[in-house]
């Protein structure tokens, strides 16, 4: 068990509760109780894809496997999500309140789980908290704007780059995309042919792994960089 200190310490380096001064945080956590819960590895999600997202779940410390199912089912993602970090704070408001993707605790794992309405009524009214939600919700809508701008005469791998970064934009490391080959095509309006040659021309660069029905990136940072 941590002490009130190494609480303390491990709050102020959370996402949205950085800046916030010793005093307000402990306001906050009498206001709110916020407790950190053990949660051991599992082989079963934690949270799953379209759960009703009533909580801002702060993830302290560990790491969870994020996967991803799209809504026509015709492909999967796979990446870890590393402690400090936040699952899906901007689905906490808005017209869908669900969770977009299934998490599952690839190891012994710490959380923090507050209530909206103790975001309501208690962290909302600390400005510094305030100003971090904002600056955070306007990051992930500059970088999904970038992702959407369209770029004429794009090449084939060019598509396939964008694609991917589409669906991992606050990534790292090791990912993974389940599709078929037609699919893919689909997705990004190319042939078959065209997409295979493509592939196989990143899997040379070494930014990907081919296997059946299966895109592994080593690292997703050097798509991004691409």
């Amino acid at each position: 068990m941590i002490s009130l200190t190494q609480k303390y310490e491990l709050l102020t380096k959370l996402p949205l509760l950085q800046g916030i001064s010793g005093k307000e945080l402990a306001h906050i956590e009498n206001m709110t109780g916020m407790e950190i819960n053990e949660v051991p590895a599992m082989k079963r999600p934690l949270i799953r894809q379209n759960d009703p997202c009533t909580h801002l779940v702060f993830l302290t410390t560990g790491k969870m496997m994020r996967e991803y199912t799209s809504h026509d089912g015709r492909f999967q993602t796979k990446s870890v999500l590393q402690a400090p970090t936040l699952l899906e704070p901007y689905n906490l408001y808005g017209l869908n309140c669900k969770f977009r993707c299934s998490y599952t605790p690839l190891e012994n794992v710490s959380v923090i789980i507050v209530k909206k309405t103790d975001v309501q009524q208690h962290l909302m009214k600390t400005e510094i908290f305030r100003i971090n939600y904002f600056n955070l919700l306007s990051a992930i809508i500059h970088k999904k704007d970038m992702l959407l701008r369209p770029c004429r005469h794009q090449t084939v791998k060019e598509k396939i780059l964008q694609f991917i970064m589409r669906l991992f934009p606050d990534c790292e490391g090791q990912v993974e995309i389940q599709i078929k080959m037609t699919d893919l095509a689909d997705y990004i309006d190319e042939t078959r042919l065209n997409t295979s040659r493509a592939l196989n021309q990143l899997e040379k660069a070494g930014l990907m792994e081919l296997k059946r029905s299966l895109i592994v990136i080593p690292d997703i940072k050097k798509i991004h960089k691409s």
